[in-house]
């Protein structure tokens, strides 16, 4: 949308490429838009580039990378970065997926001013984006993706005619960070059929889920639905029941859940086709985190 616009365009890409970084990166030259590598270690490249090209506004997304306040200042307008939370909640790399995990019902885009602690500046402009309680952490993504360019185009033209007004972040701070394996593992002991449910979905498919122990070997649980089933008072973790048509149920803390889909190296299985494949049986009991040390 940008390209098509009078803006004057040049994509600063991350120092290390992932996949999606690379393709983005053959996508631009192939439509002649310039595009540069960041480098950590000289960061005058990037600022000589701002200059010649006399860019004056600049605007991040999923950019890895801490600018110095060389880079910050180099654009006369201002820097700003696109922020997938309401603010200051969810600060941090991964929004959106604790936003999912927490079973929030809806996120924003944000686009606020760059300072030098992250995703702190005062915030220029907002837009409500709703969450499904089916989405995964892709669908959300894919959803964002759709509604950027035209809210970037609105922010770009409601800037250029001064209509902006800058609101300092309200309210108490928490903390999107990457997540980590323990964060991934299934706490039969702790968690609720919700939560475990929302946390399938919050890393599917980047994590893999969150991930099963059964038989010292790793599942990951793609997604899971809470259901009705009496749980017979057995541990957390035991499988209660498994068949058509409810699938395979595992006991919970505070009641049941369907295991919907699980990863594995060997593939990816229903419950049930799972269950068959690798001898899964009702009462059964997945390992708990305090058992793997």
């Amino acid at each position: 949308m940008l390209l098509d616009s009078q803006y004057s365009v040049l994509v600063v890409l991350n120092e290390q490429g992932d996949s999606d970084c690379m393709q983005l990166e053959q996508q631009l030259h192939h439509m002649n838009v310039p595009a540069i590598r960041y480098q950590t270690n000289q960061p005058e490249l990037v600022v000589y580039q701002i200059k010649s090209r006399q860019a004056d506004l600049g605007l991040i997304y999923t950019f890895s990378h801490k600018l110095p306040a060389v880079v910050l200042n180099a654009f006369d307008g201002g820097l700003f970065n696109l922020h997938a939370s309401a603010l200051p909640q969810y600060r941090g790399s991964m929004p959106l997926y604790w936003q999912i995990r927490n079973r929030e019902t809806e996120s924003y885009l944000s686009i606020i001013k760059v300072e030098d602690e992250f995703d702190t500046g005062d915030i220029m402009l907002q837009q409500i984006m709703t969450l499904s309680p089916l989405d995964t952490l892709n669908s959300v993504a894919h959803t964002l993706a759709q509604q950027a360019p035209q809210f970037i185009q609105d922010f770009m033209t409601r800037y250029a005619n001064d209509e902006l007004t800058a609101v300092a972040q309200q309210g108490e701070a928490s903390n999107a960070r990457m997540p980590t394996q323990k964060d991934m593992l299934i706490n039969w002991k702790t968690m609720k059929s919700e939560e475990i449910a929302a946390a399938a979905r919050a890393g599917n498919p980047l994590f893999n889920g969150m991930t099963i122990i059964w038989k010292q070997s790793y599942m990951g649980l793609l997604q899971a639905t809470s259901i009705e089933h009496p749980n017979y008072g057995v541990p957390a973790g035991t499988v209660l029941h498994i068949g058509e048509p409810e699938g395979v149920v595992v006991a919970t803390l505070d009641g049941a859940l369907r295991l919907d889909v699980l990863t594995i190296a060997e593939g990816v299985f229903s419950g049930l086709a799972f269950a068959e494949r690798f001898g899964l049986d009702a009462g059964m009991q997945f390992e708990l985190i305090s058992e793997q040390g």
